[in-house]
């Protein structure tokens, strides 16, 4: 039975049994809110077992391309932290799966699905902002070498003039990053997109709940 009409069943019965079944109704939306809160976890998991996978299998075309560019250690300091930070929002994520599945009040509950909330919204702009932060220093030192900048965007030497492959490159990379931004941005908002709609219409529920005499 769906949360909504299993409320509004309650409000039409007897007085006495009102009790009973409201403690029913906040079992209900408890469990789906701790179901929820378990699969924001086991997402974060999944993606940093697929990114551990990607940097494991990274072509060697690509390691001697940061190299000449002199960001090798850029890039591996950059994994080293973004590994860190990932892991700090899973603990985070796993305390809050904890906090929600053994709470007993429903404003302690409201308060916690909230901080579900805050926290997911948290790690999407983290991956966003990182990403971009991650590409825009990349290009920018690409650019910064003419050398480097014809070596790794005119291999073969083709003659062509160097202000007009620049200005095409750059509109070219920023085509890119948009383009990775919306996949990323994309990927959030049906994953942890639905969750968090799941968890809203969640608390909505046990707000009005929480308000019904």
């Amino acid at each position: 039975m769906d949360l909504e009409t299993y409320k509004k069943t309650w409000e039409n019965q007897p007085e006495e049994t009102n009790s009973v079944s409201k403690i029913d109704i906040y079992k209900m939306a408890h469990s789906k809110s701790s179901s929820v809160v378990k699969w924001v976890f086991i997402l974060g998991v999944i993606e940093l077992s697929i990114g551990v996978c990607l940097n494991l299998f990274i072509p060697d075309s690509y390691i001697e391309a940061y190299n000449d560019l002199g960001l090798k250690k850029f890039i591996n300091y950059s994994i080293i932290l973004n590994y860190i930070i990932i892991i700090l929002f899973l603990i985070i994520f796993y305390k809050n799966y904890k906090a929600v599945s053994s709470t007993e009040n429903t404003k302690r509950l409201l308060n916690n699905i909230l901080r579900v909330r805050r926290t997911v919204k948290y790690y999407v702009y983290y991956n966003l902002t990182g990403a971009f932060i991650f590409m825009v220093i990349i290009y920018t030192t690409v650019f910064s070498n003419e050398e480097l900048f014809i070596k790794n965007f005119n291999p073969e030497n083709l003659e062509v003039n160097i202000n007009t492959l620049i200005t095409s490159t750059i509109i070219s990379l920023i085509v890119v990053i948009i383009l990775v931004l919306f996949i990323i941005w994309l990927f959030y908002r049906v994953t942890y997109g639905i969750l968090l709609g799941r968890l809203k219409k969640n608390y909505k529920e046990l707000d009005s709940l929480e308000h019904l005499n």
